[in-house]
């Protein structure tokens, strides 16, 4: 496990370095040039996202990848998280019932997290997440159900278990592109850029960057990147960073989220979000 852990961190620095983009010509859903009327530079942003949220209601149905997160909580940045990453995402075939939501997670490391599990499925445990500490202390084995919502959770991150699908984060996407759309309508404080043929490691992704340059009170960011894989049309990789703590200084890292070994529409079965696989039975 250790091996792989730090094939994981290895893998995941050569694609910060392999982070590169090209600005090239709008493609479809990027907003063409010399439009007379003006337009929200985040308008087509919204659009693309709903386009992709769409095409992942439609055609997603689980995924398996390794989370590399860092994030900012009560305002520490925290160390690098490593995460195997299995999601059964919900939906409805034509005919049959409703499949719910299902997670789980296992951490690689760091140290104090490498073997910490976390179950969720819809409609289960009260709406609860079934957690086993993990790391190398006296609560290794402990085992805990929290509320993915409660104080406890956002201790530990800062969104729940229950946004992790990717059609629940391009919502959240969604919702906060409207948001500054409303707090700047006239974008005198939105800049968006558009980069297409971005790599991450191969894959050719979009890139979108919206930078709110003045900081503002009505805005809960200074900059945030996206980049979305052009072939599989999800996310892989969502870079969010506070204004500087001064003048002149550098960003804030606010969160930080890697997809890696992203495979789709793999078979994950109901057995393999049974909890009786990892947790007592109480």
């Amino acid at each position: 496990m250790l091996l792989f852990n730090n094939s994981l961190r290895i893998a995941f620095l050569i694609l910060l370095g392999a982070c590169t983009w090209t600005n090239t010509a709008c493609g479809e859903g990027l907003p063409s040039q010399g439009e007379a009327a003006f337009t929200h530079p985040l308008a087509a942003t919204i659009q693309y996202a709903e386009d992709r949220q769409k095409y992942i209601k439609d055609h997603i149905r689980s995924y398996h990848c390794q989370l590399v997160k860092r994030e900012r909580i009560g305002g520490r940045l925290q160390a690098y998280q490593y995460a195997d990453v299995k999601v059964r995402c919900g939906f409805r075939e034509a005919g049959e019932k409703q499949v719910p939501m299902s997670v789980l997670m296992k951490f690689l490391g760091p140290e104090k997290l490498k073997g910490r599990i976390v179950l969720f499925t819809e409609g289960e445990n009260d709406g609860r997440a079934l957690v086993r500490m993990g790391g190398s202390g006296l609560f290794k084995s402990v085992e805990l159900e929290v509320d993915p919502s409660g104080e406890t959770a956002k201790r530990e991150s800062r969104y729940p278990i229950t946004e992790i699908g990717f059609d629940r984060i391009m919502q959240r996407l969604i919702d906060l592109a409207k948001k500054d759309v409303n707090a700047d309508p006239a974008a005198a404080n939105t800049v968006v850029n558009y980069f297409q043929n971005a790599k991450l490691r191969d894959r050719a992704c979009t890139h979108i960057q919206v930078v709110h340059p003045d900081k503002s009170e009505k805005f809960t960011f200074h900059s945030a990147s996206l980049y979305v894989d052009d072939e599989l049309n999800v996310p892989v990789r969502l870079v969010v960073f506070d204004w500087p703590p001064s003048d002149g200084g550098t960003p804030r890292l606010l969160e930080e989220y890697n997809y890696m070994n992203l495979e789709l529409n793999v078979s994950l079965g109901q057995d393999l979000f049974n909890k009786t696989r990892y947790f007592n039975d109480k």
